[in-house]
């Protein structure tokens, strides 16, 4: 019985430790699965909150203003806003051809500001990237592309500017005692000043100097316009145009004057007719000379030489239906139509003679044509 009672209680006493250690076992095992347990429905919890709570799309950039496709002020900023303010780091326009000037962010908007002026009566390319993003919002996602025509200036800019420079015998005064200072100016007053030009009028600074229509391509504009041209090498429009805009900025900039005082012709027909050249203030020919018979008469007015010959011959018919051909008419100047200034042999000067022209002993048209030039006026009167 004792030997029977010592195995029983080494039996039960091990019974009971491998009771235990399995007991310790199955806790752990159970400790480590609620583990894995929580951290994969944390996943999954975190799954499942994401697909019921959608996040919002990020808003699209767009564009709210852009400039006026036809600007008046070629010095004003070009704007171009957007949804939002750009954002760090994004594309900004462009402008083509290039032009001197500066990008700047300010609010929601980019600006370009010229150095100067974008150039009169020329066109640009406004250019906007597709990458253009304002911030928290994704990109434009196109290129937009704005073709700008910048407008020419007025003709009363066009006729203070000539006039500034001595190609027309004019000088501005202001309505409100503004000065302008004389000289060379700045680039960028030289175009504010050719967009806005000052409030006033051109007054005549000359003896006898030809009209002129103010805010008006007149004749005498239009001659000041040629010789301008002839001035600085520019092919003859008759019209502002860029080029010229840009060759007028640019003596305006470097005061390149007229080089030589203003020239003109006049003519009266009154008696005795007479022709005189002006230079300036100052009568440095006259001459006698015939103008047209009636049914043939030489037109009053205003009138810029348009083409001049050495010789060449003049064909017509005279007012009683005569057939002509003269070959060989010397030092012509030919100001409206087949009208010309030029030399011709009569037997007297001083009164109505020609089929229109205006004739000169031919000694004194040679003199004249030395004188003048094209875009020189000849004005007729009575």
């Amino acid at each position: 019985m004792p030997h029977r009672s010592a195995r029983s209680a080494h039996r039960g006493a091990g019974s009971a430790g491998v009771l235990l250690m399995a007991a310790a076992i199955a806790v752990a095992a159970i400790a480590l699965l609620a583990g894995r347990d929580h951290s994969v429905s944390g996943l999954l919890g975190s799954h499942q909150a994401s697909a019921a709570t959608p996040v919002a799309a990020e808003p699209h950039t767009t564009l709210t203003a852009l400039p006026d496709r036809t600007p008046s002020d070629g010095t004003t900023p070009l704007r171009v806003r957007l949804s939002g303010q750009p954002a760090i780091g994004s594309p900004r326009p462009t402008v083509t051809p290039a032009v001197a000037g500066a990008w700047s962010t300010i609010g929601d908007s980019e600006y370009f500001t010229p150095a100067s002026t974008l150039e009169p009566c020329t066109a640009y390319q406004l250019t906007i990237p597709a990458s253009i993003q304002a911030t928290g919002q994704t990109p434009l996602g196109k290129t937009r592309k704005l073709t700008l025509h910048v407008a020419c200036p007025p003709v009363k800019a066009f006729q203070q500017a000539l006039a500034r420079l001595g190609f027309l015998p004019y000088t501005f005064h202001s309505l409100y005692g503004i000065h302008l200072p004389s000289g060379a100016e700045t680039r960028s007053a030289a175009a504010h000043h050719a967009f806005h030009p000052p409030t006033g009028a051109l007054v005549a600074n000359v003896h006898d100097a030809p009209p002129l229509a103010y805010g008006q391509l007149d004749e005498t504009t239009q001659g000041a316009l040629t010789v301008f041209e002839a001035d600085h090498g520019i092919e003859s429009t008759g019209a502002s145009n860029a080029r010229i805009w840009l060759s007028l900025l640019a003596a305006e900039t470097t005061d390149h004057r007229n080089p030589s005082p203003y020239i003109f012709v006049t003519v009266t027909e009154s008696s005795p007719e007479t022709l005189e050249v002006h230079k300036g203030n100052h009568v440095v020919l006259s001459s006698p000379t015939n103008t047209g018979v009636p049914g043939a008469e030489t037109p009053q007015g205003v009138f810029p030489i348009f083409t001049r010959d050495v010789s060449t011959t003049m064909i017509g018919t005279d007012p009683d239906g005569t057939h002509y051909d003269v070959p060989d008419v010397p030092w012509v100047n030919y100001f409206n139509g087949g009208d010309a200034v030029h030399g011709y042999e009569r037997g007297s000067y001083g009164s109505p003679q020609s089929n229109g022209c205006v004739e000169l002993p031919v000694s004194a048209a040679e003199r004249v044509y030395g004188m003048l030039a094209l875009g020189d006026i000849v004005y007729i009167t009575g």
